[in-house]
């Protein structure tokens, strides 16, 4: 009877356990029948946007992210979470308490990393440190470009030689490597004001009939590749154009006595003439009239004329309007050898066509400080200077002179940094010196002395003092002079003037009825 019921309960148990195996299998048929269903839905949906998307023709632009944006928001959350925590201050230790814990702390860290990410955010040039050194730095890379061809603003292929003829001089086994960096065009004038002048330089409207050339910077990567290009490339043609070069950081020095005054030039290249005529109907007509065939080039001209007449030309500026580069119908032409300048002056009121159509009016350059503009400066407009202007009058103060590791330093510290960095930089200031500088006193009063230097007066010579007396003894005797009187004054005695030799041979002449 026991092995009876034994053998019972384990057939029971048994069908138990094929019933559990029944409703699992049952389960899981369900359950994939429901994933089956759900990735079928899936994919029809994604075949619906994918047919709708074609349909459209068009991928639609997603807008990306920008991580910037929310970053006040989520500072402000931050600190909102860290004060509801400090509040709170409860602490799960239960398995699921501290597996939310670990999810907190993982959030957390997910937000510092963000925070840390935001916190990086790239600042403009002008906040960053050190803005001056590094734009004197960048001044010593940099070289100045004139008579640049105007087609390099417009032609990629222009541009390209541009930047080869620019390399070409470079040295492939130099350490660093040399290269040209970037080039950046200035002075151009442009067709019209009614865009940027960023946009206009995109569409290339670009104003061609003021002048045929514009100015343009350099830099390069090292500055032994600026010397090189100051050295060898000034002068050089390319693109059909004579090319100036110049270094921004320590420029060439403008001497007046190889320079030439150029004057009578033409104000445009182009010099087209619109004539408008109104008809008895009130109908206009518009002809155009040029006063040359070719249309003159008036750098161009100068460097080619200049340099097959007179001599070889360092350097030609013409002087134009900044904004529409009209010309003011002058310009300095500088040689390298002074000697070249008297044969620069024979070119005076000749013609050079097509290019210098005009006669040109040639005249030697002035120094700086004696043109009638700084001489009315100085003086303020009181006439010419007298002898004791002219030898000029300088303060009790001593004044040091400027090093040459000073002025190397400077450069055009002026104009790349105002006034006030180019101070800073150099260690002083103009308008600091004079106030620090002791005012002039009257001629009557005493003038102070500097600390250290002493003044005439406490000077005391030994011995007898030096006058013009001693330099004419009373021993000696000079001809022609009578009782100590100079050569040359004599004394009046008598109401009949002056007694002397030639008096007396004068009067015996006229006794004897003045015959020869």
């Amino acid at each position: 009877m026991e092995a009876s019921e034994e053998s019972g309960e384990e057939d029971d148990n048994d069908s138990e356990n094929d019933e559990d195996d029944e409703d699992e299998d049952d389960a899981s048929d369900s359950m994939s029948v429901d994933d089956e269903a759900e990735a079928a839905e899936v994919l029809e949906s994604a075949a619906a946007k994918s047919k709708a998307e074609e349909e459209d023709g068009r991928k639609r632009k997603r807008k990306q992210r920008n991580d910037d944006e929310d970053l006040e928001a989520k500072y402000f959350e931050r600190l909102q979470e860290d004060d509801e925590e400090e509040r709170s201050g409860k602490r799960r230790k239960d398995a699921n308490g501290k597996a939310a814990a670990v999810e907190k702390t993982e959030k957390t860290g997910d937000k510092d990393s963000d925070l840390d990410s935001d916190a990086e955010v790239p600042k403009h040039e002008s906040l960053t440190a050190n803005d001056a050194a590094s734009e004197l730095e960048k001044a010593n890379r940099t070289v100045f470009l004139s008579n640049v061809s105007l087609e390099a603003t417009t032609s990629r292929t222009a541009k390209k030689t541009l930047l080869k003829h620019l390399a070409s001089i470079l040295d492939p086994k130099a350490d660093p490597p040399q290269k040209v960096e970037s080039i950046r065009f200035r002075s151009t004038a442009f067709a019209t004001a009614a865009i940027p002048k960023r946009a206009a330089f995109i569409k290339k409207e670009v104003m061609e009939a003021t002048t045929k050339c514009t100015n343009a910077y350099a830099v390069y990567s090292t500055p032994e590749a600026v010397r090189l290009a100051v050295q060898k490339l000034n002068g050089t043609v390319v693109l059909d154009r004579h090319l100036r070069v110049d270094s921004v950081a320590h420029p060439a020095p403008v001497d007046h006595k190889r320079c030439v005054f150029v004057g009578n030039l033409g104000f445009v290249d182009d010099e087209t003439v619109l004539n408008v005529k109104v008809d008895d109907e009130g109908n206009q007509t518009t002809t155009k009239k040029k006063r040359t065939k070719q249309p003159m080039d008036v750098e161009e001209g100068l460097w080619r004329v200049f340099g097959k007449e007179a001599g070889k030309v360092e350097s030609v500026r013409v002087v134009r309007d900044n904004v529409t580069r009209v010309g003011k119908g002058i310009a300095y032409v500088q040689f390298y050898d002074g000697n070249d300048v008297e044969k620069a002056i024979l070119l005076e009121g000749k013609k050079f066509p097509p290019m210098l159509p005009r006669e040109l009016r040639v005249s030697r350059c002035k120094a700086l400080h004696k043109t009638a503009r700084a001489l009315e400066a100085k003086h303020g407009k009181a006439g010419p200077p007298s002898k004791g202007d002219r030898k000029g009058r300088k303060g009790s103060s001593y004044v040091p002179k400027i090093t040459p590791e000073d002025k190397t330093l400077a450069g055009r510290a002026g104009k790349l940094l105002g006034r006030g960095g180019a101070a800073k930089l150099t260690g002083g200031d103009k308008k600091k010196d004079r106030k620090d500088r002791p005012r002039r006193e009257s001629a009557g009063a005493p003038q102070s002395q500097p600390s250290g230097i002493r003044p005439p007066e406490d000077f005391v010579f030994e011995g007898k003092r030096a006058s013009a007396k001693d330099g004419k003894p009373k021993d000696l005797k000079f001809k022609g002079a009578r009782n100590g009187e100079k050569r040359g004054y004599k004394k009046k005695t008598g109401p009949g003037g002056p007694t002397g030799r030639g008096a007396a041979r004068a009067a015996k002449w006229r006794e004897g009825g003045a015959k020869k």
